[in-house]
């Protein structure tokens, strides 16, 4: 024989709320999670789900606070039919707590400092990366170091023509990459604005060995953690499904410490934040779902 203590039910609102706030929360994690560029779209866009997934968490308290307590009963294990939860919940909280960190972490990815001041301004002017013929290569193709697909990349100078709104215009790319030495009709990747020629113009540098070695390793590992989670928390979810009900002392301070994860991306989001320091308001904020999840586990 056993007593159990009062709890809050659940109630048609509160499964609907949670509902809502597990798709949204999931639609803001993959959205951070993918290499978007930097301009004001993207910004408002993460912004707005951000918002979106607090208001859900919200109404989620909200409904939470509002459904009756259950009394305590006693109940004889003996006679009491077992009834396992369903693996669906500890799944999806499972690979939610590790994508969130790899959200964080992507969020460190990109051009800062300078470069990202200029890469911001081309977007905001409208402007973007395009692939474009050389015209001329002006000095002599040196090696970077990087080979891909066993060809040596090289970095040289070179005039291309570019389309303004004013009208075509030559203009020099300095440190141009081509895979292999780059001669003339050969296609390069630039950025520049064409309603901002004043910008300037320079070589758009996105192959895998620069941004994109980061994210392969951010993304696999958050895929390896997430499936090791979920079963970790599917054989445990009898445990997890007892976190869905709301208390205060257990679910605040743990939607604290998720909102600090937030914040600490915003400088990023904002700024043109060095290197080192991006990094590590990144890992930071990666560290917070973990935070979280120990908390709620420590006081459940």
């Amino acid at each position: 024989m056993y007593r159990t203590q009062p709890q809050r039910r659940s109630t048609a609102w509160t499964r609907l709320t949670g509902t809502l706030l597990m798709l949204v929360s999931y639609a803001t994690l993959v959205v951070g999670v993918l290499p978007l560029p930097p301009d004001a779209d993207v910004r408002a866009l993460r912004l707005a789900l951000i918002g979106c997934a607090l208001m859900c968490v919200l109404m989620w308290i909200t409904a939470s606070v509002r459904s009756p307590r259950t009394g305590a009963v006693v109940l004889d294990k003996a006679g009491q039919r077992e009834r396992r939860p369903s693996r669906s919940l500890p799944v999806l909280l499972a690979l939610a707590i590790p994508l969130a960190s790899g959200a964080a972490l992507v969020q460190a990815v990109g051009p800062d400092g300078e470069q990202g001041r200029w890469v911001s301004q081309v977007y905001a002017a409208g402007g973007g990366a395009y692939e474009v013929p050389i015209d001329k290569v002006l000095s002599e193709p040196r090696p970077t170091g990087v080979n891909i697909n066993d060809v040596d990349e090289y970095a040289a100078d070179v005039t291309v023509t570019l389309q303004f709104d004013a009208g075509a215009r030559s203009v020099t790319v300095h440190g141009a990459k081509t895979v292999g030495k780059p001669v003339k009709g050969d296609t390069v990747a630039v950025m520049y604005a064409p309603g901002r020629p004043r910008l300037g113009v320079r070589h758009h540098d996105s192959g895998f060995f620069s941004s994109g070695f980061a994210l392969i390793w951010i993304w696999a590992a958050t895929f390896f953690v997430g499936v090791f989670a979920a079963g970790v928390f599917a054989m445990s979810r009898d445990e997890v499904h007892s976190a869905r009900r709301f208390r205060t002392d257990v679910h605040g301070p743990a939607a604290l410490v998720l909102c600090l994860g937030v914040a600490l991306l915003l400088p990023g989001a904002f700024f043109c934040t060095s290197t080192w320091a991006g990094w590590l308001l990144a890992l930071a904020a990666a560290s917070t779902p973990w935070l979280a999840l120990t908390w709620v586990l420590k006081r459940m």
